[in-house]
């Protein structure tokens, strides 16, 4: 017979293999990409940072998962603001020549509709591509726990312009597309947007 401190640990153990043995709702394992409040910084001419807080720990290693890539953007009335991650791809300063470091990085893009490379989305519109990228990481970024903080963000970096008309906040997936393309899929807007 179980002493009373042998039967705790073993309702613990049992207890403990059950939570963990049950499997995680796909949407509740991509919570980190919920965001909850987004704050934008901005003055008379761009946006000089931003505080995006999400519904979970944001991964700081592709998410545990190799191939995934994601990120999160402030859309302006000019180009976008977008900070990722992804390992495969080398596209950032920030990576050090190792395509594999999925080390968290800023880019001012252009976007662009491709459904020839990039398919269309549930409501039958094209998804969106990469259509200009900085290799330079603009400004400056951290990320701890659920938030990520963007700070001295320039009003322009290797030709591609930011302003303060901001248009949303969102986070996404990157997916490789035809022809070398670039694919800007599972865009959700952040649930609150505060401009400062």
């Amino acid at each position: 017979m179980l002493d009373p401190k042998q039967k705790n640990l073993m309702i613990l153990i049992a207890v403990a293999a059950a939570v963990l043995g049950t499997p995680v709702a796909a949407s509740a394992a991509f919570d980190f990409l919920n965001i909850r409040v987004a704050l934008v910084y901005t003055n008379a001419e761009k946006v000089n940072g931003g505080q995006f807080t999400a519904a979970a720990l944001i991964p700081q290693d592709g998410g545990g998962q190799a191939q995934l890539k994601f990120g999160y953007g402030i859309i302006t009335g000019e180009g976008v603001i977008v900070s990722t991650s992804h390992a495969g791809v080398l596209d950032s300063e920030k990576q050090h020549n190792n395509p594999n470091n999925p080390v968290f990085h800023n880019h001012y893009v252009t976007l662009k509709e491709d459904a020839a490379d990039c398919g269309t989305n549930s409501q039958g519109k094209p998804n969106l591509a990469v259509d200009k990228i900085t290799f330079e990481s603009p400004g400056k970024i951290f990320v701890f726990g659920n938030t990520i903080l963007l700070s001295n963000l320039p009003k322009s970096s290797e030709g591609i312009s930011q302003n303060n008309d901001i248009k949303g906040v969102v986070s996404f997936k990157l997916t490789p597309g035809e022809n070398n393309a670039v694919c800007v899929t599972d865009i959700k807007p952040a649930k609150k947007v505060v401009e400062i």
